[in-house]
């Protein structure tokens, strides 16, 4: 025995390699999880965002004839791809390595902090789009995780944000290393985390406005006293590289090339009649279509969702009558009329603004919750705010403002302090539809929880659940196969999503019931 314990006694310094790096820094899973929280790749934008949530929310229309989500077709690849897999491989998982880093070395704290943030996003995107989701046992090795209520996940969430956010307020006990550049949305500003940790915690809150009423007015008046976005200097934005292969600079853009959407009818409607002036949105987002571009008379042009793969071919369906995203903000040379557009664009991919954050606290002042402000004052800032969005980087000569104040006193646009609650809901739920573009995961969560914009049913659902002769839409996705066949239990019970069970007519817990 004595013999046994001299020999072994050393046994880790023996067999160590003295060159093996002795920690990990966080930064090194940073843009993978910032990347995967969002869908922020052109493969998974494709998959999840454009062939998903943008359709399902009508700012974009089929016109690929091979291509059938838009008509709530399931496809268990693409779901699994995009929303699935990156959140529970890339996210949640790597979110538990950075927690266990900074308790071995108190320098990361920060990191981990921040690191919560972006998860708390990845979080909320999908829940909201499965409802309730394992979480509380999911990425720690455990075989079948249950599945936790979509009103836990989202209680869980709030605890995150505001865990992350005031500890990224306090002041550390020891000197603390930083993201810098690791970190493609903020460049590691701790401060503007900080700012974007509040906002969530008000979109959050909002969403649970009409099931958990006295909870989201809890979380949103604490959000807005802790301090959210005051200008578009605050904007979250994940950087996108030209010279990058798996962004090719804004991953919409890149896969606009591929003549598989143009813009919706819906969308086209919205621009076009909400105010007195076209908005002046669409001609930066919207390129004038191929077929008239050269004409006296170019013309913006959508077309309706869910077409039959029979119709795509017919007159006024084709790729060419509708408007890509040509506009002045993607790719100024076609609207501008100094050439057809070429090569990819570095363009910022947002995942929150402060046009959304302004439309925010509009609803809150509705609804009467504290530090809100003036809620006429927050809806016609956050419009302002859109259009400086919808400008940035753009040549101030290709664009007039002329038409930016008369969009927002005329129509259907205007404030009416008089109106009831619903009217003014339903204003400020269509501005932040529009403003929200290209962000389809969020704005087809918010049209669930408000029932706003209406949209038009789609012209055939391949779906034998969702009947749009009886305007109904799609509630939300079912869960992938790998889950339904490998934690059935868990995965097919019927006491999930508040006893609703699984599919594409379930609504999730924070749907009320406010549209078909």
């Amino acid at each position: 025995m004595a013999v046994f314990i001299g020999c072994t006694d050393n046994f880790d310094d023996m067999n160590s390699d003295p060159n093996a790096a002795t920690e990990i820094n966080p930064g090194l899973l940073f843009p993978k999880m910032e990347r995967e929280a969002i869908n922020g790749g052109y493969a998974n934008y494709q998959m999840g965002e454009n062939l998903h949530a943008n359709l399902f929310v009508q700012w974009v229309s089929n016109t690929a004839t091979y291509f059938t989500s838009g008509r709530y077709n399931y496809n268990n690849t693409w779901v699994t791809a995009a929303y699935w897999t990156p959140y529970y491989t890339y996210v949640l998982k790597d979110l538990l390595d950075i927690k266990e880093m900074a308790e071995e070395t108190p320098k990361y704290e920060q990191m981990y902090q921040i690191a919560r943030i972006m998860t708390a996003i990845g979080t909320a995107r999908t829940t909201d789009v499965f409802g309730d989701i394992p979480y509380s046992e999911a990425s720690r090795g455990t075989e079948k995780p249950v599945y936790d209520s979509q009103k836990d996940v989202y209680y869980d969430i709030f605890n995150e944000l505001t865990e992350a956010t005031e500890a990224l307020s306090s002041s550390f006990s020891t000197e603390q290393m930083s993201y810098g550049d690791q970190d493609l949305i903020y460049g590691g500003d701790v401060d503007k985390w900080i700012k974007l940790g509040n906002s969530l915690r008000l979109r959050y809150a909002l969403r649970l406005s009409f099931i958990d009423p006295e909870k989201a007015q809890e979380e949103g008046e604490a959000a807005l006293a802790a301090g959210v976005m005051t200008s578009v200097r605050d904007n979250a934005a994940l950087a996108t590289s030209t010279s990058d292969n798996d962004g090719i600079g804004h991953p919409f853009y890149t896969i606009c090339y591929w003549n598989e959407f143009r813009m919706s009818y819906t969308l086209e409607k919205a621009y076009k009649e909400l105010s007195i002036v076209a908005d002046p949105r669409m001609e930066c987002y919207w390129g004038e279509t191929q077929a008239t571009h050269s004409t006296d008379s170019p013309e913006y042009k959508g077309l309706r969702n869910g077409l039959p793969t029979s119709q795509l071919a017919d007159e006024g369906n084709t790729p060419t009558e509708n408007s890509n995203i040509w506009g002045l903000l993607w790719a100024p040379e076609w609207n501008a009329g100094t050439g057809t557009p070429s090569g990819f664009r570095a363009y910022p991919y947002y995942t929150m603004c402060y046009s959304e954050v302004c439309l925010l606290k509009a609803e809150a002042a509705i609804r009467g919750w504290a530090n809100s402000g003036d809620a006429q004052t927050d809806y016609e800032n956050g419009i302002l705010a859109s259009f400086e969005e919808a400008r940035d980087g753009v040549d101030a000569s290709l664009y007039s403002t002329d038409d930016d104040r008369t969009y927002i006193d005329g129509g259907d646009v205007k404030w009416d302090d008089s109106a009831d609650f619903e009217t003014k809901l339903e204003k400020i739920a269509t501005q932040k539809w529009i403003a929200l573009f290209p962000n389809g995961t969020e704005a087809w969560a918010e049209f669930r929880r408000t029932g706003y914009p209406e949209l038009i049913p789609i012209v055939q659902s391949d779906d034998t659940k969702i009947n749009p002769d009886n305007g109904e839409f799609i509630k939300k996705l079912r869960y992938v196969t790998k889950e339904r066949e490998e934690n059935a239990d868990n995965a097919t019970s019927g006491s999930l999503n508040s006893g609703q069970g699984d599919g594409s007519d379930v609504r999730v817990w924070w749907d009320t019931s406010r549209y078909k």
